[in-house]
């Protein structure tokens, strides 16, 4: 909307972004009409500060952690753990959703208005291509959370979520398809990709940024998503072409996911939200998907409290995470497998697991991973996800989109059950949303 005053009052952007990227108070506070590069850059940083940190309360749901039934933060998450999205306690946490739209709002603003503010340059593509990505993403994990396993069958016909592209405060949200969510997700980050001048952004501090490398990741990603394998080998493959390192974790202090590690693609979300971290502990049985003789994750990514297991992977903004080489490698792994390419699969994995294992453990790994049919080897993939990207907020989806198996989670002496294929894989949409947008 030409001429268009926004009203920011309630955000800013966080000081993780650096001063250079904080939106400045140029115009009276709470109305700010940005028409420079450098506004815009502060108004998408502000897009950037606000998106969710939603991962975390993801982890919940999954076999990767227990609650500790004494937190002081019991009653915010319990329902969180228990699956319960039907009749939560009023006090539980919402699940994210507001927020994405916020996000989702910003970069709407500089799309329509920063060619004629702000004019043609390299840097204002660069802004545009970041605002695009956002978007985009913002709208993929929405509908990883709100909307059905992706179906190319019924994919027309599912309902999605709402879609937003446009700066009107007085427009109607409807639900969207599954499919129609997917065509502007492609057809944003294709605009991205036609925009975008970073490989990767020129600072580890700037690594929150959407970079050629992290839009070559997020496609990787959604492609594995909808099974469509030689696309998420293809986006994998161009992102490794930019950088293809891995944290040798034989001989770095660094652990994978931390903003300044060697493989990091981009670290914008919160992964390890304060009070889940504290709340929880990691379950016997998932500690035990690792090799405890030669897995050097089983001390890197956590630490021993007494007799149970705690993350070290969050509390901390340095191990934010969105998109790393890690996850591209298991990607391409998956993707080779699902078409009959055995041997590529196989030397994926065995690329990820010399960096992972001590060299011992990495010797009876590989003898055993060469001795692999596609059914074994398929399922020993799934597992390295689990092992590898653990509490970085994409189990859920993954279990979501292969096997949906049941969960049991243990709450005051009894087993509550998470059945295979349980409609709760579909996250409800939150009370205030619903509330806020009849349509939901």
């Amino acid at each position: 909307m030409k001429n268009k005053i926004v009203y920011i009052g309630l955000l800013v952007a966080s000081t993780m972004f650096g001063s250079c990227d904080k939106y400045l108070d140029i115009k009276p506070v709470g109305a700010v009409i940005p028409t420079t590069t450098s506004d815009f850059r502060g108004l998408l940083a502000t897009a950037y500060s606000i998106f969710p940190a939603h991962k975390s309360y993801l982890n919940l749901r999954t076999d990767e952690l227990y609650l500790d039934e004494y937190s002081e933060d019991l009653s915010a998450i319990k329902d969180i753990y228990l699956w319960n999205d039907q009749n939560p306690d009023p006090t539980t946490t919402p699940y994210p959703y507001q927020n994405f739209y916020r996000s989702i709002f910003y970069a709407n603003h500089i799309l329509s208005e920063i060619d004629e503010k702000a004019g043609n340059s390299a840097e204002n593509d660069q802004i545009k291509a970041e605002a695009y990505a956002i978007r985009a993403y913002a709208h993929f994990e929405l509908l990883n959370m709100y909307a059905p396993k992706f179906n190319a069958a019924t994919a027309a016909t599912d309902k999605g979520i709402a879609l937003s592209t446009a700066v009107d405060l007085e427009q109607e949200f409807k639900l969207a398809t599954v499919e129609e969510v997917y065509n502007l997700i492609f057809s944003d980050l294709a605009k991205a990709e036609s925009l975008v001048k970073e490989n990767v952004p020129t600072s580890a501090t700037l690594r929150y940024r959407f970079s050629k490398s992290a839009i070559f990741a997020l496609q990787s990603r959604i492609h594995l998503y909808r099974a469509e394998w030689a696309e998420a080998k293809a986006y994998a493959e161009q992102a490794l072409v930019i950088n293809d390192n891995l944290e040798d974790l034989n001989v770095s202090a660094v652990l994978p996911n931390e903003f300044t590690s060697v493989e990091m693609i981009q670290a914008l979300e919160n992964i390890g939200n304060n009070m889940v971290v504290r709340s929880t502990y990691v379950k016997p049985e998932f500690i035990a998907k690792y090799d405890a003789a030669g897995d050097l994750r089983v001390e890197k990514y956590f630490q021993k409290s007494g007799s149970r297991y705690v993350s070290i992977k969050g509390g901390n903004d340095k191990f934010n995470t969105s998109f790393r080489n890690g996850e591209l490698v298991l990607n391409i792994a998956e993707a080779a497998v699902q078409t009959d390419d055995l041997t590529s699969a196989k030397s994926s994995l065995l690329k990820l697991a010399k960096n992972r294992l001590t060299a011992t453990a990495f010797e009876a790994y590989q003898a055993k991973v060469n001795g692999l049919n596609k059914a074994d080897l398929l399922s020993e993939i799934y597992e390295e996800r689990a092992r590898e990207l653990a509490l970085e907020g994409l189990r859920w989806f993954d279990l979501k989109r292969t096997t949906q198996p049941q969960i049991i989670h243990e709450f005051g002496g009894k087993d509550y059950l998470l059945q295979q294929n349980d409609p709760r894989y579909t996250i409800k949409f939150p009370r205030e949303a619903i509330q806020n947008n009849p349509n939901l």
